[in-house]
């Protein structure tokens, strides 16, 4: 079972959702649904159902592998602190997969699809990128398993946890008071879809706020700084299909453009990177933002 067959049966709440979304938008004079972006986003969430199809799965089997031959524990599903366990378990190990999907470009490659989206409202929630097959970046997961994580529960609880994040994708609902930096909140995801300078590659949380609290990713939405919605180098075309495999014809043409000695960078380092400082990665923008930020006033701002 994958993690996006479990997401096709919150398909009515999510129909339902967007419609919530379309009523409340139009009462307050919003246009949040373009035709080309919706467009877009539809297919891109159809073809991403179709992969499921795939019988292959290296992830899959891995995990299956050391569940079977090498966990510690057998942990009892049936147990009363199994699934609050298992929460809290997976919030870590997505935290540690949504950090490193953005910083590691091989990963990034599947997850800009995502980041792509310039409108942001419920629709893009289920804008996913086609080739997790091919990042494999769910072998972030696998110590779940080692620890004694059914593969079959840690698939139901993903589920869950990207299922909660679909009311997140909306300007609509305000900051919420108590919840901000300790839930994920509509603000503070509008945040982690922004591609301003000081707000790039924050909020990576699912459910929770505490990790990234704890890891220094945390930043919330600033009256000041107004949310910017996209990618920092924007695809500049709908085509889903080039949405969808833009990352990977990038790499693929700096790999021909680089000596084979900076492949490994230019595939496994952070987004943005390039030999001889050629490019910048998002620290390097925040860096670059605070510093003109200081120029400009005399109150300090945060440091990294």
């Amino acid at each position: 079972m994958s993690v996006h067959a479990i997401l096709i049966y919150f398909i009515p709440f999510f129909l339902v959702m967007v419609a919530i979304e379309l009523w409340a938008g139009k009462r307050e004079g919003k246009k949040l649904y373009g035709p080309s972006e919706s467009f877009a986003s539809i297919f891109i969430g159809f073809v991403q159902q179709l992969t499921r199809f795939i019988p292959f799965s290296l992830v899959g089997l891995f995990w299956w592998w050391i569940y079977d031959n090498h966990r510690i524990f057998t942990l009892e599903a049936g147990s009363w602190w199994y699934w609050p366990l298992l929460f809290v378990s997976l919030e870590f190990f997505y935290y540690w997969f949504h950090r490193l999907s953005h910083e590691i470009r091989w990963l990034w490659a599947t997850h800009a699809v995502h980041h792509s989206i310039e409108e942001m409202n419920v629709l893009a929630a289920y804008r996913f990128g086609w080739t997790n097959r091919i990042s494999l970046g769910s072998l972030v997961y696998a110590p779940m398993m080692f620890m004694g994580f059914h593969p079959g529960a840690v698939v139901v609880m993903l589920g869950i946890n990207l299922m909660y994040q679909s009311w997140l994708h909306t300007t609509l609902i305000p900051k919420i008071p108590l919840m901000e930096g300790i839930l994920n909140t509509p603000s503070a995801h509008r945040v982690h879809h922004a591609k301003n300078a000081d707000y790039l590659d924050r909020n990576h949380g699912g459910v929770l706020m505490i990790f990234d609290r704890l890891f220094g990713t945390y930043v919330a939405e600033r009256e000041d700084e107004p949310v910017d919605y996209g990618l920092v180098t924007p695809v500049g075309s709908h085509n889903p299909v080039k949405i969808a495999f833009h990352e990977w014809v990038n790499i693929y043409k700096d790999l021909k453009a680089y000596p084979m000695r900076y492949w490994l960078g230019l595939c496994f380092g952070p987004p943005g990177w390039k030999p001889n400082g050629e490019g910048m990665t998002s620290k390097q923008m925040r860096r670059a933002y605070r510093e003109a930020d200081v120029i400009a006033s005399p109150v300090p701002v945060p440091a990294e």
